[in-house]
């Protein structure tokens, strides 16, 4: 039974080993798209303010990010990252628990690496130049809560982009090598986001931000923000 199974799995080893080999000729193309991503999200008029903000409530700005330019804002920093997250999880699930998954499970779950790269490109470079540095250059973080939020959501990308790296052969030494790197990169964005998601949907004034608001006349009545 044993040898059988060594045997199986080196067969497997073997087209995996084969797989991984195949995604080299897939790096420059990749990489040009990733540089395109980064232009755009360079270029891209600010995302970061906009229409539908829920005035007068203390919030993170990764909430008041979401809020406004709805829906675009919703499916370009939330859904669409978490959709490709997401697939790529369960299909991970799929590929370490079945000697011999579907070849579509496969298809999908490198398809998806090789745009969650590219995407986090765009919204990195994007709100790294509208929102962290105008944030830290204006001292308006709005509290621990709000810092923990944001900064998690960047950190998140990383993985996204490291997934990437592996679907074209410049993470991991072999397929076993690479496959395992693929669920760290998972398991880790999964775990950042969450971080993310919570702290951003706390109040600031929680972890101790102390807002104003500022009323007619000049005054300012503590515990507001706009």
């Amino acid at each position: 039974m044993w040898a059988t199974e060594s045997r199986g799995m080196t067969a497997l080893d073997t087209a995996r080993d084969h797989e991984t080999a195949t995604r080299s000729p897939l790096l420059v193309p990749i990489g040009l798209i990733a540089v395109a991503a980064a232009v755009i999200g360079w270029v891209l008029p600010d995302r970061t303010v906009g229409t539908g903000a829920m005035d007068g409530m203390s919030m993170t700005h990764y909430m008041g990010l979401l809020a406004v330019n709805q829906p675009w804002n919703l499916i370009l920093f939330m859904a669409v990252p978490v959709i490709l997250a997401e697939t790529l999880a369960i299909t991970e699930l799929v590929l370490l628990f079945r000697s011999d998954p579907p070849a579509w499970v496969r298809s999908l779950s490198r398809w998806a690496g090789l745009v969650a790269g590219p995407l986090m490109v765009l919204v990195l470079v994007h709100l790294v130049k509208n929102a962290v540095v105008p944030l830290s250059a204006s001292g308006s973080w709005r509290g621990p809560a709000d810092v923990i939020a944001v900064i998690s959501y960047l950190l998140a990308g990383l993985p996204l982009i490291g997934i990437t790296l592996v679907e074209v052969g410049l993470v991991g030494s072999d397929a076993r090598d690479a496959r395992k790197w693929h669920a760290v990169f998972v398991g880790v964005f999964l775990v950042l986001a969450h971080v993310a998601m919570i702290f951003g949907m706390l109040d600031p004034a929680v972890l101790g931000f102390g807002a104003t608001h500022v009323m007619p006349g000049g005054g300012t009545m503590p515990g507001m923000n706009h």
